[in-house]
């Protein structure tokens, strides 16, 4: 399913540090098929996928998204060797209002890359930019829209600042995490496991 041409014939941009863009990495013919097998929580925030029930057409994104291939072509673009990296994935249906604010990855990761799901994207809140520093509205690049097929990813590093303006409402975005080793993989895991349980103890 995914069109990783999109991903092989770009460049990676060096500036405000390494990073990748994308746009049609997903065929508009899956289009509908994806949108009625995303998986559907009811919270915000983002949930390990294997905690979720899901479509087929989005578990053949998954398969894709797990096979080496994808590892292999972010990772030649982003100069990491994310192959032979723990991988873990997290989807996003719901953001609220304080989610997306400007940080740095903690050093667990060895990169992130995030596609986008939903049919369209107009609105300025939820569009992630990468920054040279920790101010939403300095010098970076310019806002992604989190439309369909629209795809991102970067280096993990200590200057690797990224952020969006508030958004509250529907976001669907695929999101995924290569890992340092299998010992940070058991400590990502258990963290997201936590936040869930207290997400259903306490929904608001």
């Amino acid at each position: 399913m995914l069109r990783l041409e999109a991903l092989t014939s770009r460049p990676a941009t060096l500036s405000p540090f390494r990073h990748l863009t994308a746009e049609d990495l997903l065929p508009d013919a899956a289009r509908e098929a994806l949108a009625r097998d995303f998986p559907d929580p009811k919270k915000t925030g983002f949930f390990p996928i294997e905690g979720l029930s899901y479509g087929p057409a989005f578990a053949e994104l998954l398969a894709d998204v797990r096979a080496p291939a994808f590892s292999r072509a972010v990772g030649e673009k982003l100069e990491r060797d994310l192959e032979h990296r723990p991988q873990m994935i997290v989807v996003r249906k719901w953001s609220a209002a304080k989610d997306g604010g400007v940080h740095t990855d903690g050093q667990d990761k060895v990169a992130t890359a995030l596609i986008y799901l939903n049919d369209d994207w107009t609105a300025e809140g939820g569009a992630l930019r990468f920054l040279a520093g920790p101010d939403l509205d300095g010098p970076g690049t310019d806002p992604i829209p989190a439309r369909y097929g629209r795809f991102a990813a970067f280096a993990r590093a200590d200057d690797s600042w990224h952020g969006h303006k508030p958004f509250a409402g529907e976001r669907r975005v695929l999101q995924i995490f290569w890992l340092v080793d299998d010992a940070a993989a058991e400590r990502k895991t258990r963290r997201h496991k936590r936040t869930a349980f207290w997400k259903a103890l306490w929904p608001f």
